[in-house]
């Protein structure tokens, strides 16, 4: 059976947050929502449709990148493989006879899993900084870091360092930003 994969438009729920997992892995996940527009046939005036909310998950330095850039109300763009979660709530309800009972109800949820995660330039401006993680190596990795494991050598990245300067519009002073 293939994956899923699946491009999600939409605006960040709540500002992210970076996890660590038991085995040293750096993840976040955000919930995003994406609200279709619709055409009222009868009136002709455009409108929101029903939202759908996605939890997107980020692991490693892209997580990283994910916590440091966006922040709630942001617009996305995010690129992943579907998942399909099930899960159980039990809540509280009060019966007829005014007795408080435990009920399980399962619910289902929308996940796109290993997510890239762009602003979506189509709503605002967005600037590039390239990042520079602390070096994490394997354990029983050789002494010297990157470079004793080929760092620099042909299809073996090597350390970053310089951040890239966005080229600059020919007529930037004439937009005006828009907080969001």
């Amino acid at each position: 059976m293939s994956d899923v994969n699946v491009t999600v438009v939409g605006h960040v729920g709540q500002d992210p947050t970076l996890y660590t997992s038991g085995s040293g892995t750096r993840w976040t996940s955000i919930r995003v929502a994406s609200t279709r527009r619709v055409r009222d046939p009868r009136t002709g005036e455009w409108g929101d449709g029903p939202t759908m909310w996605f939890t997107v998950r980020s692991f490693g330095d892209r997580a990283l990148n994910v916590v440091e850039s966006l922040r709630k109300g942001t617009p996305v763009v995010v690129s992943g493989r579907l998942a399909f979660e099930e899960y159980e709530v039990t809540k509280e309800v009060r019966g007829a006879d005014g007795a408080v009972h435990e009920v399980s109800e399962t619910r289902h949820a929308l996940a796109v899993e290993n997510a890239t995660v762009a602003v979506d330039v189509a709503r605002g401006v967005a600037r590039y900084t390239r990042t520079v993680h602390t070096e994490v190596l394997p354990a029983g990795a050789p002494a010297g870091g990157a470079a004793a494991l080929g760092a620099g050598q042909e299809g073996v990245p090597g350390p970053v360092e310089e951040d890239v300067e966005p080229d600059v519009l020919e007529h930037e002073d004439e937009r005006q930003a828009v907080p969001v």
